[in-house]
């Protein structure tokens, strides 16, 4: 089962330079002059701070299509968004915390991963030994020369 790690969040302004031209990811166009502003990733990452968290993903239930968030890393996770089939979620089983995808499927809601290698938790057979800690707005993964680590 894919855990995650809960990290401490220091709720200073990151501001870093935006480039305001977009980067297709199809052909290229020649670069325009567009000014660069700058934007607070904490701002961007953490629109509600005292209801949001980041957590450390430690596993591969959900390293495949089509969420792809690999081992190692980073989520920001809302706690005050209701999750919605659909939603990546965070999730207590047990008192250990899981990420997984919430579908509703006939009987009930279930915890399933984007990685075929691992099994769906059908969390109706878990009663009170499930509960949802929030939902997945960001995913940040290092990148090493362009490629997944």
């Amino acid at each position: 089962m894919t855990t995650v790690e809960i990290l401490q969040v220091i709720q200073e302004p990151l501001w870093l330079t935006q480039c305001e031209t977009p980067v297709p990811a199809g052909y290229p166009s020649l670069a325009d002059n567009s000014p660069n502003t700058k934007i607070d990733l904490n701002h961007l990452l953490i629109p509600h701070p005292d209801c949001t968290y980041l957590v450390r993903v430690q596993g591969t239930s959900m390293d495949g299509a089509p969420s792809h968030i690999p081992d190692g890393a980073l989520m920001a996770v809302d706690c005050s968004l209701t999750p919605e089939p659909g939603d990546i979620v965070v999730a207590a089983i047990d008192e250990e915390f899981t990420v997984k995808r919430l579908e509703k499927r006939a009987g009930g809601y279930w915890l399933v991963p984007d990685n075929p290698a691992h099994n769906p938790i059908d969390t109706s057979l878990l009663g009170d030994r499930f509960q949802v800690w929030g939902v997945v707005t960001h995913v940040i993964s290092r990148m090493q020369r362009g490629r997944f680590r």
